[in-house]
């Protein structure tokens, strides 16, 4: 597919909806928690438990984005997620009971899976089809500084307003998000799904069986990875306290996953899919027995923290980009979006077994357990390199780069 709607303008527009749309969602319980909790008297669970909820919608309303996409477009379908999460910010603004406070999460949750990393990913493929590589790298850098924008800016709403209008002004950063959407060309939309004696004559083949098998490898690693990370993210403070570091070390983690995702895009974006996640693969226990070193050398706590947020910024682009090597191009929305709906699952309640484990093993019990759990991710690594080699991949980009470009 030619990738001739695709302009820096139109890059920088659907990157800069997925950094306000995750600052004013994923980021924001982080910021306004407790202001929230100060007034209404809610419990952290409570509180927090509204992102867990939306973690679960999302998961379940993933299988319907490929089937959305096909009849709509990836244009109006992140529309649709924004103007969700909008109305879900006002919301959120005047309720005032816990009942009120899940049922807004709940359509928070839909409109973040339709407008966040994932959504935005299978535009670009709409748009772009196999050579969407390079974009994705640009995107996520963009939406990479949704936190290290938002938790400042957050803060200093509340030094000048309270919670609820602050969400308001949440809203109307939504608002602008919804504009920045309405200027981006609308893909060519393709039909997914083949019917009739298509289907049957090509379900069967061994390339279609291929696919399949490679799905479900897919599936677990973005899981195992999801679960991980969102784990020890959301315990870092916890994490960075015992070891006797400042909150302020934990800068680190944004500033390795940015760097790395500058550093890809500067690179041109060549290294290839496969080869980028065999390398997290490596890269992540690694990155743990650092961790378990941490404990007693402050250097090595460093090197963990800022090693680990470089490998979760690249994981980001890989998770993206290695459909594009399994599946063909017209079948990336409705596979990514049956195949990623265990991650949202998984990390919907990481942050409560991490807790336990941390209760019951401490720091060094549950970095141990997560290293372990990063050897399988490793391997399913090495087993997708077998399947399907790099060099593979780069005659695909090679045939879609040469292709005539348009617009640039």
């Amino acid at each position: 597919m030619s990738d001739g709607h695709l302009t820096g303008r139109t890059l920088f527009c659907i990157g800069m909806t997925q950094l306000i749309n995750w600052g004013i969602t994923f980021y924001m319980p982080g910021v306004f928690g407790t202001a929230i909790m100060a007034e209404t008297g809610w419990s952290p669970v409570v509180t927090f438990f509204g992102l867990t909820i939306a973690m679960l919608v999302m998961g379940l309303v993933s299988p319907l984005t490929g089937p959305l996409i096909a009849r709509t477009g990836g244009r109006t379908m992140m529309m649709a997620g924004t103007f969700a999460i909008i109305l879900g910010c006002f919301l959120m603004a005047f309720t005032r009971s816990t009942t009120s406070w899940m049922a807004v999460w709940l359509l928070m949750g839909a409109g973040m899976r339709l407008a966040l990393y994932d959504a935005a990913f299978a535009l670009l493929v709409e748009i772009t089809g196999a050579a969407a590589r390079r974009a994705v790298a640009l995107v996520t850098l963009l939406g990479g500084l949704a936190s290290a924008l938002f938790w400042p800016a957050g803060a200093a709403l509340l030094h000048v307003t309270d919670w609820r209008h602050a969400l308001i002004v949440y809203g109307c950063a939504g608002i602008v998000s919804l504009l920045l959407l309405s200027t981006v060309p609308a893909g060519h939309r393709r039909n997914p799904f083949v019917t009739g004696q298509s289907a049957r004559a090509t379900s069967g083949t061994a390339e279609e069986r291929k696919a399949s098998v490679s799905g479900l490898w897919y599936a677990t690693l973005i899981a195992l990875m999801s679960f991980v990370s969102t784990g020890v993210s959301t315990h870092f403070p916890q994490i960075l306290a015992a070891w006797g570091m400042s909150a302020m070390t934990g800068m680190l983690w944004g500033v390795g996953q940015v760097s790395a995702r500058l550093l890809d895009v500067a690179s041109g974006a060549r290294t290839s899919a496969v080869r980028l996640n065999l390398i997290i693969g490596i890269l992540l226990p690694l990155c743990f027995l650092a961790g378990l070193a941490g404990n007693v050398n402050p250097v090595a706590a460093a090197i963990f923290v800022l090693s680990y947020g470089a490998v979760n910024g690249l994981s980001t682009v890989v998770k993206a980009v290695l459909p594009l090597v399994l599946f063909e191009p017209q079948q990336y929305a409705r596979r990514t979006g049956i195949l990623l709906s265990p991650a949202f699952f998984l990390a919907a309640i990481a942050p409560s077994v991490y807790a336990m484990l941390l209760e019951r093993y401490g720091i060094p019990g549950t970095l141990l357990l997560s290293a372990i759990l990063t050897l399988f991710i490793t391997a399913i690594s090495v087993v997708i390199g077998r399947r399907h080699p790099a060099s593979a991949e780069q005659r695909r980009d090679k045939i879609a780069t040469s292709r005539p470009q348009k617009n640039r």
